[in-house]
């Protein structure tokens, strides 16, 4: 292998491809980066057996071939360079090693490689049926269920996000047992019947990293999700977890809800959440009979205490005051993009739904969390 490579546009690549390496791997390979030249490109891949990535750099090939390298490593000396205009040379070396070098400068780099053949076989969609989404709306739906998907995995947590597809929507939920998303979007899609499918948390991570395109292509195959957008293809494992019938979960009847400034309230949290206890991270929420909504805080492990206050668009029902995980509010008004936010309400032991105040038309945006018991 012999190439001149732009080490800007090879960085962009590389930060992306990181993401996928494992810093500890247990197999010495995945640790490493394939860097395969041919026509006009060099293509990079990472691995960690679970999620792969591909991806393009335009090269000048003068010679073909293939090698692997140590990520980080490589990463690293890729990154020192990239400040300059001149462009790397890269090529392997009769003791199998990768030369590195800026085209015209002095500095030399010899890294130790392992051989293209001992990389683990990258797959591809084969003949699989594809469909195209809107990237806006897939990263919409992924960046809005990650909020709550599970770290651990039992009987109500799940870490991955279920992906459901059907002819006129695309729906995706997440749960961590402790709050749960429900994400939808209304529109054609080219499927002939309802499909199911559970993508883990990283294939979800690493994808909303990949640069805005027309649209991704999806596919699925012997148990794998694989997604095209533009040079980057992404592929990984499904999995076989069962997930919890999330439809019971959402509220069916709420008679107190508030309309609230997004912002505004994100505000006040981000504050009182300062001097909340670190391990339940308790926050207390309470609107009066006219609307008015406290926001406090105490903390019995220091004695601090915020309260804040903040008055409601429009407020039914009586007085009520249910005790949150302050992170759980945070990390939804955060996420959402709308203006003004509705919380519907029961009782102080009931789920309380969030919603962003948008027109349904075409998405919908739920979000349930459990309130905090200390009985």
């Amino acid at each position: 292998m012999d190439i001149r490579v732009d080490a800007r546009a090879l960085q962009s690549e590389l930060n992306l491809a990181l993401g996928i390496v494992e810093s500890k791997a247990t197999i010495p390979i995945l640790s490493n980066l394939l860097l395969k030249a041919e026509g006009d490109h060099v293509e990079l891949a990472a691995t960690d057996l679970e999620v792969t990535l591909r991806t393009r750099c335009p090269a000048e090939v003068v010679s073909p071939g293939g090698i692997t390298v140590p990520a980080r490593k490589f990463g690293s000396i890729v990154r020192a360079f990239a400040t300059s205009d001149a462009p790397l040379s890269l090529k392997t070396t009769a003791e199998g090693k990768l030369f590195l070098q800026p085209v015209g400068g002095r500095q030399e780099y010899h890294l130790q490689t392992l051989p293209e053949e001992d990389y683990p076989t990258l797959l591809d969609a084969g003949g699989a049926q594809q469909l195209k989404i809107p990237t806006s709306v897939f990263k919409r739906c992924i960046s809005e269920v990650l909020v709550s998907v599970g770290m651990e995995d039992n009987r109500f947590s799940v870490r991955g996000g279920l992906l459901i597809l059907e002819p006129d929507q695309l729906t995706m939920v997440s749960t961590d047992s402790h709050r749960l998303t429900y994400s939808q979007w209304n529109g054609p899609l080219a499927v002939e019947k309802p499909l199911r499918v559970l993508i883990p948390r990283k294939t979800l991570t690493e994808f909303l990293k990949l640069e805005d395109a027309d649209g991704v292509t999806l596919a699925f195959r012997d148990n794998h999700i694989f997604l095209e957008m533009g040079r980057r293809f992404l592929y990984s494992r499904l999995m076989d977890t069962t997930f919890p019938a999330y439809e019971k979960v959402l509220p069916a009847e709420s008679d107190k809800k508030a309309v609230l400034s997004r912002t505004e309230l994100l505000e006040r949290l981000k504050r009182v959440s300062m001097v909340a206890e670190s391990k339940t991270r308790a926050v207390s929420v309470a609107f009066d009979p006219a609307g008015t909504l406290e926001v406090m805080v105490r903390n019995q492990e220091t004695g601090d205490e915020g309260r804040e206050y903040l008055t409601s668009e429009t407020y039914e029902g009586e007085a009520i005051g249910i005790v949150f995980n302050v992170d759980y509010l945070i990390d939804f008004l955060t996420v959402s993009d709308a203006e003004k936010i509705i919380m519907a309400m029961k009782d102080p032991y009931y789920q309380v739904l969030f919603q962003p105040l948008r027109g349904e038309a075409e998405s919908i945006h739920k979000y349930v969390v459990m309130p905090l018991r200390f009985d």
